[in-house]
């Protein structure tokens, strides 16, 4: 973990994290002074801006797999998070599920997650042909 964390200011990645950072920083912010409540430009810059953040610290990446394994998990937890809310719902315990803790779990980190590593292993695969 220290090596990838070392690895994203070196020189020849050093500019890329600083760009695909600020640009995340950019959108994120963009999108609250636009505001995200029922606004589709406003949730798609947030989106993106999230999109982006993954890819700031992702980017020395270089074989699909790991894309992929980041897209499986990311999957796999938004599974979990469906089951655990089926469960309470079963259970009675409607009262008891956090709406800001699933909307932020599975729109603001599962699916940008998920097109990261779609994303991700897409270039990773024509990059090297």
């Amino acid at each position: 973990m220290k090596s990838h964390l070392l690895s994203l200011f070196n020189p020849a990645n050093r500019l890329r994290t600083i760009i695909f950072f600020v640009a995340a920083l950019l959108l994120i912010t963009l999108s609250q002074i636009v505001g995200i409540t029922d606004n589709l430009p406003g949730i798609t810059m947030l989106f993106c801006g999230i999109v982006l953040l993954f890819f700031s610290f992702l980017h020395p990446w270089r074989k699909a797999k790991n894309y992929g394994i980041l897209t499986g998990l990311c999957f796999g937890l938004m599974i979990l998070v469906w089951i655990g809310i089926h469960l309470f719902v079963r259970l009675g315990l409607e009262d008891h599920i956090s709406e800001g803790f699933v909307m932020i779990t599975a729109f603001f980190f599962c699916l940008p997650g998920i097109f990261a590593g779609i994303i991700g292993s897409l270039y990773c695969t024509l990059r090297k042909r």
